[in-house]
């Protein structure tokens, strides 16, 4: 079983191996290439090493000795402005704009340069990039060789008006009704003939092609996997290749750099790009983005069609701790630490009589206190509280707190004097300091900051007996903020004297 394995993956890498060779061939000038076993061979080249023949636009075409070339059904009609055929022992024409091949000059030019038939097209031994029409000088046309017979090569054309690049894998080129003139003949001739046959790639576009925007799984949102498939010509052995590509996204009507990457001639490549903004519960708010392809020694670049993504928060907020319930003034007061997290948009609250929530009434608030005015005296009531976050993600519900609400004959009675801590602690900006009265008494709470100094008085007048509260703001005596740190809170009732400590956050 393992030779097995180990002959099947060494057949592999030549195959493989051959496939890289043959690309190298085909960018090669009378390289040995063979496009029926690249392109329909057992070896999937196309999969490997991608050229132009490739493409599902390949098309073969063939034009028999002999046949009409005044006949629109002898013409390779590649778009609106290009068609090619041929007459007997000539040059390839351009039959949408001539009436047949003309050598030498012709009415028109290309960057001060005029070419022959067919018109309107440049030609070139093997597959040729754009840069080089900087170099006119380097393009030829089918005139200029009748060909010799059942010739098999490689060829590139260039379409003036289209703009666009085709690459021709000639199988056959036959001369009609007598022996072809050879390379360096006029290719005048006098009766219909001239057949030939090749393949033809579609236009060429050596432009990377974004194939998948997917958001990072299990964060914050924010970024993405940006996934896209490498240009022809980034492969090792090419002989030009590209350098790296460029990562953009665009801000309004500017496309921004993100980052780049290598050219290293792998299949595809992905990138983590951020985003713009997150998208949210139902609206799609996405991002749009490219990829450009870069080579320097020759000045390629090839701009990717843009692709829309998006990103999601998809990590839901902490839960909500510390949940207290106290029962005042005939009102229940809940509270709990404050959440941390960036994100943290709002608090859900349930209230039920029952501690399944199978009726809960909800409430929301962005702070981490709430005051329950609508309670009935005698009853016992279940809280629970959970965060939601910017993205409308929710944690889980915090603990559940039970609070039984006391009878009108006993809710203003205490047992004793008591200074309680307050809530929440920490707290930022307010926070609740309660305390209880079992008589009427003169009562002074103040608060301090850590070297004794007084900061403010809270309570200096006579209360009832009952179960009393008072909230403090982070404010001193004269109402400005205080800083953020550990302050001391006291009570003076009677001959009852208590302290405690709290924590302002900031």
């Amino acid at each position: 079983m393992y030779r097995i394995i180990i002959i099947f993956s060494l057949f592999t890498s030549l195959s493989f191996a051959d496939c890289e060779y043959m690309y190298e061939q085909y960018y090669t000038f009378g390289g040995n290439f063979d496009l029926e076993e690249y392109v329909f061979g057992e070896d999937n080249c196309c999969d490997i090493y991608p050229i132009p023949m490739c493409g599902d636009d390949r098309i073969y075409f063939e034009k028999e000795d002999y046949a009409d070339f005044n006949d629109p059904e002898n013409w390779d009609i590649i778009s609106p402005y290009v068609a090619l055929t041929r007459g007997d022992r000539r040059g390839l024409y351009n039959p949408l704009v001539e009436s047949e091949y003309i050598y030498g000059a012709t009415p028109w030019e290309y960057q001060g340069i005029s070419y022959p038939s067919p018109q309107g097209t440049l030609w070139n031994f093997g597959p040729r990039l754009g840069t080089y029409l900087d170099n006119g000088g380097g393009w030829f046309t089918w005139g200029l060789y009748g060909g010799p017979e059942n010739i098999t090569m490689i060829v590139s054309m260039y379409s003036v008006e289209d703009d666009a690049y085709y690459d021709f894998y000639v199988t056959s080129w036959t001369s009609g009704d007598g022996a072809g003139n050879g390379w360096g003949g006029d290719g005048n001739g006098s009766s219909p003939g001239g057949g030939f046959s090749y393949y033809r790639s579609g236009p060429i576009d050596y432009k990377p092609t974004i194939t998948s925007i997917e958001d990072v799984p299990n964060d914050q949102g924010g970024r993405v996997y940006l996934t896209f498939r490498r240009c022809e010509i980034d492969v090792n052995s090419h002989p030009y290749g590209i350098n790296n590509y460029s990562i953009q996204r665009q801000d309004e009507s500017t496309w921004v750099d993100l980052g780049t990457v290598n050219a290293l001639g792998q299949p595809s490549y992905t990138y983590e790009a951020t985003t713009l903004i997150d998208s949210t519960g139902n609206v799609n708010q996405s991002s749009t983005f490219r990829v450009i392809a870069v080579n320097y020694n020759i000045h390629l670049t090839f701009f990717s069609e843009e692709y829309n993504g998006y990103s999601v928060d998809n990590v839901p907020p902490g839960v909500p701790n510390g949940l207290n319930a106290v029962w005042e003034d005939s009102q229940v007061y809940i509270s709990w630490n404050p959440s941390i997290d960036e994100d943290f948009q709002y608090y859900d609250i349930e209230k039920d009589t029952d501690a399944s929530f199978y009726n809960a009434q909800t409430f929301y608030t962005s702070d981490n206190f709430f005051l329950d005015q609508n309670v009935d005296e005698g009853s016992t009531y279940y809280y629970r509280v959970r965060s939601i976050d910017d993205a409308g993600n929710q944690s889980e519900f915090s603990e559940t707190v039970q609070m039984s609400t006391l009878s009108n004959e006993n809710s203003m009675m205490a047992d004793q004097f008591m200074l309680h801590q307050n809530y929440p602690n920490p707290f930022n900006p307010i926070t609740t300091l309660r305390y209880d009265l079992p008589e009427d008494s003169f009562v002074k709470v103040s608060v301090y900051d850590m070297s004794g100094n007084q900061v403010r008085t809270l309570v200096n007048e006579a209360k009832s007996a009952g179960f009393r509260s008072v909230q403090w703001n982070a404010t001193n005596n004269q109402g400005q903020p205080v800083s953020a740190g550990v302050y001391i809170y006291s009570i003076e009732a009677e001959n009852f004297i208590d302290t405690r400590k709290m924590i302002l956050l900031k």
